[in-house]
């Protein structure tokens, strides 16, 4: 028997916006037993990479919103790379590294589906996985290039620009052909918009002169409006827009990463690893370590004062 550690919501928000709280989870030590019988199409993991991700907010609420809420006193689980242990299907091999959503818990046992895929090293960095040619990159991709219909000249805002759906979107716009525009929500970060991920302008909605800002790096007018989060940034793009919404045609669409297909993650993530590999995208993240280091790393996401650019990330 292996002792390990797992971490599981011990309640829900008391009210729709809460923000997350160390009260709320706990950790906990278990027994594994490593070498307990697998049934057929079965992996045994590790994780190695666990993603901590502003949406399993809405998840430890009791109201159902886009997702259903975590069980409390069940281990939380979000998108996670693990190193396979045993297996005992056909698709994957001891030794192996797999991207899938795992339980918060160091060693476990999982059924094998469709949504668990290898994440093979020799393609992108590990880390990558839950990064640009995850979750949040195929995100930044389909509302980019499936929804956005981008054509090369045009102007793309993206809200929440700092975080890893925000710098993957300006990013591929830039790649495109396009002027991109990042909003977020400091003087450091918008000079990070600029020089690192290369957008024509990196707002900060802080900023008193942030409204005549937004006019002078958009001469054009805005074509794209990527919005991450709601609002005050949309409040003052939506309530210009809504008065001409009929007369220019705009589109406003919601969406879901699991409303598209498998061949749609296909074409995205061939499409994202070969930027990434030719070094036309770059992935900037904060990597904490230690599976003790989860919950204050989920916690801080949320802070008015987090500092952090791209994807936040823990390595075991």
């Amino acid at each position: 028997m292996t002792e390990i550690k797992q971490i599981t919501l011990d309640k829900y928000f008391e009210r729709d916006n809460g923000m997350p709280d160390r009260n709320q989870f706990k950790i906990t030590t278990c027994k594994f037993d490593e070498n307990q019988k697998m049934e057929k199409d079965q992996i045994m993991i590790k994780l190695e990479y666990v993603s901590v991700d502003p949406y399993l907010r809405a998840r430890m609420n009791s109201k159902k919103t886009f997702v259903d809420p975590f069980k409390l006193h069940d281990p939380i689980n979000s998108g996670c790379i693990g190193k396979v242990l045993k297996s005992t299907s056909d698709r994957f091999k001891e030794g192996d590294h797999v991207s899938g959503y795992f339980d918060w818990k160091e060693i476990q046992i999982v059924k094998v589906s469709k949504e668990i895929l290898m994440a093979d090293p020799n393609i992108a960095p590990l880390s990558a996985y839950l990064g640009i040619c995850g979750m949040p990159g195929v995100t930044a991709y389909y509302g980019t290039v499936l929804i956005g219909k981008p054509k090369k000249g045009e102007t793309l805002v993206v809200n929440a620009a700092a975080g890893v759906v925000g710098t993957t979107v300006g990013q591929i716009g830039k790649i495109l052909g396009l002027r991109v525009v990042g909003i977020c929500g400091s003087d450091e970060k918008a000079k990070s918009l600029i020089n690192d991920f290369h957008f024509d302008s990196g707002l900060n909605y802080h900023s008193p002169t942030y409204a005549e800002d937004l006019k002078k790096a958009c001469p054009n007018g805005i074509d794209i409006f990527y919005e991450n989060v709601g609002g005050e940034v949309t409040d003052d793009i939506g309530q210009r827009a809504q008065y001409i919404v009929f007369e220019k045609r705009i589109t406003m669409q919601g969406f879901l990463v699991f409303d598209y297909s498998d061949e749609d993650y296909k074409d995205a993530f061939q499409h994202l690893s070969k930027w990434l590999k030719e070094g036309k995208m770059i992935e900037k993240h904060v990597i904490n370590n230690g599976f003790d280091q989860i919950i204050p790393s989920f916690i801080k996401i949320f802070e008015t004062s987090n500092k952090n650019i791209g994807k936040v990330i823990i390595k075991l």
